[in-house]
């Protein structure tokens, strides 16, 4: 009966510690390793915790790194496009020069002493009353067609006379053997009876003025049309259109 009794005892011992421990699943089986999975469980979790930290604790440097690799590829690029840009310059000067050295060669400038002087000592002439400016190797004389003409017609008024004559005579004092235009430009317009046709009249009138009344050789004097398509101030106002209302005499350092 004692014996009986220890043995019962032990076994309700034996449940207890087994309760306890947590050897038995929900299912009411025995599940020895599930203490030893938790274990586990937890030191993975610990680990990738970690793993996290140390990749979250090197990134700033990792990108910091990427980043300078990242501007040493741009400045190698940079300073490789820069040679090839610097190549293409120097060829592109060196064919200019070329073309220059062919042209000058080729019979299509005048380089002789007298033309290469003349080329060079083409003066600016002053005269009262008229804008005159150089244009590379010419010069250019403005006559705003108000100045010349009485209103919207071909007709050369008495102050346009006189400024004419003061325009020959300086033509003749300082540019006597050298080639001229007479250029008329006009605001707008590209039919006929218009401002552009106007202005085709009106540099004929001056044309035929300067060799008439003026006696300048015929020879010297040719005629030009520029219409509306070298306008020389801002369209944008009217001021600006009636300046590019004018006669220009282009001087040529060529002789005719």
């Amino acid at each position: 009966m004692v014996s009986y009794f220890k043995l019962t005892l032990l076994c309700l011992l034996l449940v207890t510690s087994g309760c306890q421990s947590g050897p038995i699943g929900p299912d009411g089986k025995f599940n020895w390793g599930r203490k030893e999975n938790n274990s586990n469980d937890t030191d993975t979790t610990g680990s990738s915790t970690g793993a996290t930290e140390a990749n979250s604790a090197a990134s700033p440097l990792e990108k910091l790194t990427a980043d300078n690799e990242s501007l040493h590829a741009e400045l190698a690029k940079a300073r490789q496009q820069y040679r090839v840009t610097v190549g293409e310059l120097d060829l592109v000067k060196q064919q200019l020069k070329d073309a220059n050295a062919k042209l000058s060669n080729s019979g299509g400038v005048d380089l002789s002493a007298g033309n290469a002087e003349a080329a060079s000592t083409l003066d600016v002439v002053s005269i009262e009353g008229v804008v005159v400016g150089r244009d590379g190797k010419k010069v250019r004389i403005e006559l705003p067609r108000t100045q010349l003409f009485n209103a919207n017609t071909v007709t050369i008024s008495n102050d346009g006379k006189t400024l004419l004559d003061r325009v020959a005579a300086a033509i003749k004092q300082q540019y006597a053997n050298q080639q001229i235009t007479l250029e008329a430009h006009a605001t707008s317009g590209l039919t006929p009876n218009d401002d552009h046709q106007q202005a085709i009249q009106q540099v004929t009138t001056i044309y035929n003025y300067l060799v008439g009344m003026s006696q300048l050789p015929a020879t010297q004097l040719s005629l030009a049309s520029k219409g509306n398509n070298a306008p020389r101030y801002s369209t944008a106002s009217e001021q600006g259109r009636e300046a590019n209302q004018r006669i220009e005499l282009i001087i040529y350092p060529e002789t005719y």
